[in-house]
């Protein structure tokens, strides 16, 4: 393929964030599109190298264009996004029926869910449905970290006042080598669909937060063989409503097109969302503290902005760096 084309093409494919099928085809079809132009401006008189340059040109800018396909195609059908929804419906039953403490039921859930997972990465091309069932696969590793890293965070602090730990020693450094070993495998799966597009990511962990503040209500009520179990139980109905808004989010983030759309209705539901949750609690947290959960919330969301932006700058530096050795070729790497 010729340098400028080349060097277009793999610009706009850095803003598409689309399935790769899609991405191929798409760039194959705008491949042909802008020789077939500079075949019709070499028949008008110019030269090859000009004739390439005015076509390629004439395409617009990278991200102009790509914003417009990506508004086009990054929408899921009816299938998927009855897909994507499952899993937030399973949960959202979970809590409805109250069964979110039978320890088989809920296994069995939650290893269908991973499996269903596994094969769907394992065919190398994820569906757009597929990272809500991630979400979930992720959860397991995610808020167990963040428990242990609690249980460090304590048993350090009690040998630190007390000399001695408040549990086992041998578990103590499982917990110091189970932290990295979480965080590494969370970390990986977050970059390769970052590299993608970082909503996805956003997608993926919309129910992160939520999961998470139940885990700890929990572990804060005293498990779920505390004498509280009732009160537990009595904020099952909003954690239920909760996980039925998440499955409409779902389904309206995969038919919105636009991105800023998609940015807004995650941050709108997530900060309603979090109210919710604080109100269903039977503790006062206070304005304060609610905000402070809106906040950390709608950031945790918000972030893997960062990890695309990384990954970015990295493409860019490579086709910068092409486009020192080969001069003629089309360079964007704003």
């Amino acid at each position: 393929m010729p340098g400028p084309i080349n060097n277009y093409l793999n610009s706009l494919a850095r803003r598409l964030h689309l399935d790769p099928q899609d991405e191929r085809e798409i760039l194959e079809e705008l491949q042909a599109h802008i020789e077939d132009k500079a075949a019709e401006l070499e028949e008008s008189g110019l030269d090859r190298e000009t004739a390439l340059a005015r076509a390629v040109e004439g395409m617009g800018a990278p991200r102009t264009l790509a914003s417009r396909m990506y508004e086009v195609h990054s929408t899921g059908v009816w299938r998927d996004i009855v897909l994507a929804m499952l899993p937030h419906f399973l949960l959202a039953a979970l809590f409805a029926l109250h069964l979110w403490s039978h320890y088989f039921l809920v296994s069995v859930v939650l290893v269908g869910i991973a499996f269903v997972t596994w094969r769907n990465w394992r065919a190398g091309r994820p569906s757009k449905w597929s990272y809500t069932w991630m979400g979930y696969t992720l959860a397991a590793p995610a808020i167990s970290w963040l428990l242990s890293l609690i249980a460090l965070a304590y048993g350090g602090w009690t040998l630190l006042t007390t000399g001695k730990l408040p549990f086992n020693t041998v578990l103590f450094f499982l917990l110091v080598g189970y932290v990295p070993f979480s965080m590494w495998i969370v970390y990986n799966v977050v970059w390769k669909i970052a590299r993608r597009d970082w909503l996805l990511v956003s997608l993926t962990a919309l129910p992160f937060p939520f999961l998470t503040s139940w885990v700890l209500f929990l572990n804060w009520s005293g498990g779920l063989w505390s004498d509280h179990a009732e009160r537990i139980q009595q904020t099952d109905t909003a954690r239920a409503c909760i996980f039925l808004a998440l499955a409409v989010t779902t389904a309206v983030f995969l038919r919105v097109g636009p991105r800023l759309l998609r940015i807004g209705l995650l941050t709108v539901v997530t900060t309603i969302l979090v109210i919710i949750t604080a109100l269903s609690l039977p503790v006062d947290l206070g304005f304060v503290a609610v905000g402070l959960m809106i906040i950390a919330s709608v950031v945790f969301l918000l972030s893997p902005a960062v990890l695309e932006a990384k990954a970015n700058r990295r493409e860019r530096l490579s086709v910068a760096s092409q486009a020192d050795e080969n001069p003629g070729w089309y360079s964007d790497t704003s």
